[in-house]
């Protein structure tokens, strides 16, 4: 299954597009952007499934909106970080912008 699923919060101008996936992969990357400087956060989000092991999209559309919504909190709050897409970050802890290489 291809997913590239953009959402915008025009507050802080935060785009997130999710990886592609495949319906029994029980998680996917999200990567979030600032539209202002590029700068992006990644983070995995499990992937919600029905009974018969298809992905319960419904479900899946409320916790992207609900991980989009905690992030906006955690850098309200200064715990989130975004990070430069071309910088290499060491430190792989979680809750840490992770940039690509």
């Amino acid at each position: 299954m291809t997913t590239d699923t953009t959402k915008t919060q025009p507050v802080l101008d935060i785009t997130y597009t999710v990886s592609d996936y495949e319906p029994s992969d029980t998680s996917v990357e999200v990567v979030y952007t600032r539209t202002s400087d590029n700068y992006t956060y990644k983070r995995h989000v499990n992937i919600p499934h029905l009974e018969d092991g298809s992905v319960d999209e419904d479900y899946f559309e409320e916790i992207l909106k609900s991980q989009l919504s905690g992030l906006i909190s955690k850098l309200k709050v200064g715990v989130a970080t975004f990070r430069d897409p071309n910088e290499l970050i060491e430190d792989m802890s979680p809750g840490v912008g992770i940039a690509s290489t």
